[in-house]
């Protein structure tokens, strides 16, 4: 009898065994939503991701580039913040399942993004249109430049309808104007455009922080910025009035 209650118990043993390695949660190597990614200087980019086993090694090709980089395993996403215009490679290994992921980062010069979201009046800018975005660029040299940008109805890419420079200019009145020069093509001679700036001032203050335009305090607002900032442009000329929000950066 003893000699039977031994290999039941052996067997029942290596049963509860089986059953608590099985109750063991399985772990999948960590996934992102692509693999390319194009990101701004100074703005911190948040990536998510899936699954992963929780303990990540992180190695840039060009970390001068790339900057801060870190993952939060709390919200489950990749963090950038990137320091310089360039190019460079993120591997993030999956320590648990030893799966490497590698990612590619374009840096692209910092910019203030207001998309168009109103226009009255006569239009004579063939650029601007509803949706389409204005891009305000700082880059090292601060040389003020401009793209409008427009999404393609098929692919839904955000493609370039224009580029050039632009600048404001403060009145002793402050009243504040800007100014674009524009091209679709290089080469191409440039057009102007001029719109007297209106709607909340909290944009001059942004403008003035990021392209140095050295404005006293009076031209923004005193309160605490708004959920949305609007940007009223007017071609007083054509009595056009276009409507830009910045985006989220």
């Amino acid at each position: 009898m003893t000699k039977l209650i031994i290999p039941f118990l052996f067997i029942a043993c290596l049963f509860v065994v089986s059953c608590d390695s099985n109750n063991d949660p399985e772990i999948y190597p960590i996934r992102f939503g692509q693999t390319d990614y194009t990101i701004r200087v100074g703005v911190r980019s948040s990536i998510g991701f899936v699954d992963g086993g929780g303990v990540y090694e992180l190695t840039a090709s060009n970390p001068d580039v790339l900057g801060k980089y870190y993952i939060d395993n709390d919200t489950k996403t990749l963090i950038v913040v990137p320091t310089a215009k360039g190019e460079s490679t993120l591997t993030v290994t999956d320590v648990k399942t030893n799966t490497p992921v590698t990612l590619e980062f374009t840096v692209e010069d910092f910019y203030l993004s207001f998309m168009v979201t109103e226009i009255s009046g006569d239009n004579t800018n063939p650029y601007l249109n509803v949706r389409n975005e204005i891009r305000f660029i700082r880059d090292e040299e601060n040389t003020k430049q401009i793209k409008i940008m427009y999404q393609d109805n098929l692919t839904y890419e955000m493609k370039c309808a224009a580029t050039g420079y632009f600048d404001i200019e403060r009145s002793f009145t402050n009243i504040f104007t800007l100014n674009m020069m524009l091209h679709s093509h290089h080469g191409e001679e440039f057009e102007g455009f001029s719109y007297t700036l209106g709607g909340d001032g909290e944009y001059l203050r942004i403008f003035d922080k990021y392209f140095g335009y050295d404005w006293d305090n009076s031209v923004a607002s005193r309160t605490l910025p708004m959920k949305r900032i609007t940007m009223i442009m007017t071609d007083s000329f054509n009595n056009c009035k276009i409507s830009c929000a910045l985006q989220p950066f």
